[in-house]
């Protein structure tokens, strides 16, 4: 097992980056390339790193399991949007990223061996990415992630209004704002992507969650879910994380 942390200059973000990226070595899964295997671009939360999902869950021992390959970049408390001070995360992940993991490991980004996943503040940018490209995904993985701003707002403290301006001035008209991972959804443009689903029932994003879900069941999206008890903490993320990448690598190993 290989656990690489990548560091290189972004144009998008005009600044070095991180990238933690977990590649399952061949001793267990057989000898397939590295371009072969799937590929999960799994985004953290509004506290995390590019580190957190590899110290806080055992996503090490379901890589080596299935050999799958995952990257995990680094994205401070951007939310994924463009224009954060001059900085463009979602940019940065929904395209540079993958022509830059094309050229170092040659993963050549085929649409049924590629995933994006995400937690919490990284489920925004997951859906968003996965919604607006869904020619470039098989499936998204959603972790309590932020999938109604509208059911966010009335939530959000001084502070946070404050820390999340940038965010705040793309809602001004928060039923059709694109930003909104809700207002994305399409039945005809989102026929064949799989939309996992898995929020804890205590979980204070438990509302966005569900307000996403019924409206992705209602235009007859592909959607699979786990809504039991649990709060937001990797408890509940580790658990669905297993069940999330084993069944997205069934064919991945042969």
């Amino acid at each position: 097992m290989a656990v690489i942390s990548l560091n290189f200059y972004s144009k998008e973000l005009k600044m070095s980056t991180t990238v933690t990226v977990v590649l399952p070595d061949s001793v267990r899964i057989g000898n397939i390339p590295v371009s072969e295997r799937n590929c999960l671009y799994l985004l953290h939360g509004l506290s995390d790193d590019s580190s957190s999902c590899l110290r806080l869950s055992k996503i090490e021992l379901y890589a080596q399991k299935t050999g799958i390959v995952i990257i995990m970049p680094s994205a401070g408390r951007s939310m994924y949007c463009d224009n954060i001070y001059g900085q463009n995360y979602f940019s940065f992940i929904a395209h540079e990223l993958p022509e830059y993991i094309r050229l170092v490991f040659g993963i050549k980004g085929e649409r049924e061996k590629t995933f994006i996943a995400g937690i919490s503040m990284g489920g925004l940018g997951a859906s968003r990415i996965a919604l607006k490209y869904p020619e470039r995904f098989a499936a998204v993985g959603l972790f309590s992630g932020l999938l109604n701003l509208k059911y966010m707002l009335p939530f959000m403290n001084d502070e946070q209004k404050n820390d999340f301006a940038f965010l705040l001035s793309k809602t001004n008209d928060i039923d059709s704002s694109m930003i909104d991972p809700v207002n994305l959804l399409d039945a005809k443009k989102h026929a064949n992507l799989k939309i996992y689903i898995y929020c804890g029932k205590q979980d204070d994003l438990f509302p966005l969650t569900v307000s996403f879900m019924e409206k992705a069941n209602a235009l007859g999206l592909n959607v699979i879910s786990c809504i039991e008890d649990g709060i937001h903490d990797w408890y509940f993320w580790d658990k669905h994380l297993k069940t999330f990448i084993t069944d997205i690598s069934v064919n991945s190993i042969g």
